[in-house]
């Protein structure tokens, strides 16, 4: 994404959300009710507007930015339990 571009983020969506299924996969997370999935989005939307393009590529960016979410949210649910 160039600086002067602007991409909406349902575009962003759209492109990205496979991103969020990924790391529920890789992650090996059982969501029925799609909370990790929610997570995944709201971290996603979050990211979409702090990122920066001289931080590097947006999809690096998304990556890390969702599977450190997902793991955050897992290690909380475990300890709620």
């Amino acid at each position: 994404m160039n600086k002067n571009e602007q991409v909406s983020f349902e575009e962003i969506f759209k492109q990205n959300e496979r991103r969020v299924y990924y790391h529920i996969h890789q992650l090996r997370i059982q969501d029925p009710l799609q909370e990790f999935y929610r997570e995944g989005l709201i971290a996603m939307w979050k990211t979409y507007g702090t990122y920066h393009p001289d931080e590097g590529p947006f999809a690096t960016y998304f990556n890390f930015i969702i599977r450190n979410r997902l793991i955050k949210f897992l290690r909380k649910k475990q300890n709620d339990l």
